[in-house]
């Protein structure tokens, strides 16, 4: 299962696939849903219709970040384990 954190209230943290970091900006998604139907290991949306955790770790790596360039408010952000941003 995802290793997910809260980090605050609209911000999400877990480890994906690989050296991956994946960061969810929940206070910009605007429920769009491309992450999900792009990666729907990773991702799903909650009662609210903002994306959260399901499985990240689980998921490719390919799809993660084709779900993070396919958010239109980049929600998605990628970083490696070292903290360094990879996107946007």
């Amino acid at each position: 299962m995802s290793t997910a954190a809260e980090t605050s209230d609209d911000m999400l943290e877990a480890k994906g696939p690989g050296t991956l970091v994946i960061i969810l900006d929940r206070s910009v998604c605007i429920g769009a849903a491309d992450c999900v139907a792009l990666a729907p290991i990773g991702f799903a949306l909650d009662g609210s219709g903002k994306v959260r955790f399901v499985n990240p770790d689980a998921e490719t790596d390919a799809r993660i970040w084709a779900a993070a360039r396919r958010c239109p408010t980049d929600a998605i952000l990628l970083e490696d384990r070292s903290g360094k941003p990879l996107y946007p």
